[in-house]
């Protein structure tokens, strides 16, 4: 099995993101002017060169730019010498149906961290859908807030993971 993750592919990401948020469960707001904008990065994976999943990851900035009422992200110790600008926001992480169960989720999470890390963020947060905890616990995530239904009320955890070393 061939894996190639890349960057900068957003028409990719979005079909992943229909085909799984959309078709598959329910959402309609999957898309807002985060995708559009230059510092978030969209990865996605490709398995013996067929799309298989995807993500996005961004400076937290940018939720309050795309969406005013947009929920505060919550504090947490891990905040501490975190800047302005430090904290990056991974989401809409997905796995088309025929690829999942072998491991494709976990080497998105990993490699949207990198990507992260080496454009500037200390921190990254992220808004789980509840069922994949155990996916972000096993990639170092920690859990930061108790079950919220914001997301069109479906049942999502804030977690947090510290990618600068300390």
């Amino acid at each position: 099995m061939d894996i190639q993750l890349k960057t900068g592919c957003f028409d990719d990401a979005a079909l992943v993101r229909r085909v799984v948020f959309i078709d598959e469960q329910g959402y309609e707001n999957e898309f807002d002017a985060i995708d559009e904008d230059q510092s978030c990065i969209h990865v996605t994976l490709y398995v013996d060169g067929e799309l298989a999943g995807c993500s996005r990851v961004f400076p937290e900035e940018l939720e309050r730019v795309a969406d005013a009422e947009a929920p505060v992200l919550p504090a947490c110790d891990m905040d501490e010498g975190v800047a302005a600008g430090e904290t990056y926001i991974m989401g809409r992480v997905a796995v088309l149906p025929a690829m999942r169960r072998r491991g494709l989720a976990r080497a998105i999470v990993d490699t949207s961290a990198s990507c992260a890390r080496d454009a500037g963020a200390k921190l990254i947060k992220l808004h789980a859908q509840e069922y994949v905890l155990p996916l972000y616990a096993k990639a170092g995530y920690t859990q930061i807030a108790p079950v919220d239904y914001e997301d069109e009320g479906q049942p999502h955890v804030w977690m947090a993971k510290r990618v600068d070393g300390r």
